[in-house]
Order: structure tokens, then C-alpha cells, then sequence
């Protein structure tokens, strides 16, 4: 366990990975926030 946090290839991987997985809720997060009036209207 303790040699895949001291990789950066594979912590990159892994933030890679989440970040894919977190693409198709950016859409609806956005909208939750202009909603919650976190993020202005333009």
C-alpha cells in the first residue's frame, strides 16, 4: 500500500481516474452551484 503513494505515476493515474469519473456530473454541479447562488449568473 505504502509504495503506490510514494509513485507519483500512480497517484497522478489515480487523480486522473476521479477526474474522469467526476466529467459527466460537471454540468449538474455547476448548476447545483448557480442554484445554491455559490457561482454568480453571467
Amino acid at each position: 500500500m505504502q509504495s503506490e503513494f510514494k509513485d507519483p505515476f500512480n497517484a497522478l493515474y489515480l487523480l486522473v481516474f476521479v477526474l474522469l469519473l467526476l466529467l459527466p456530473t460537471l454540468p449538474a454541479t455547476l448548476s447545483w452551484l448557480k442554484v445554491a447562488g455559490i457561482i454568480p449568473y453571467y
